[in-house]
């Protein structure tokens, strides 16, 4: 039972290394600074997100 604890430790620890890595490599993200998925009433709005363009384009 106590290498049980052990590992279940640095599971938490390395888990929680990758998550502060990853945190301080990624770019901000600008949440506000996207465009909206659908124009309401008039079908998919022309400069949206990657689900409104058609393949090819």
């Amino acid at each position: 039972m106590k290498r049980r604890g052990w590992t279940l430790w640095l599971l938490w620890v390395v888990l929680a290394a990758l998550v502060v890595l990853d945190w301080h490599a990624s770019a901000e993200h600008q949440r506000f600074a996207e465009p909206p998925p659908l124009a309401l009433g008039h079908g998919p709005a022309p400069d949206a997100g990657h689900c409104s363009l058609a393949p090819g384009k």
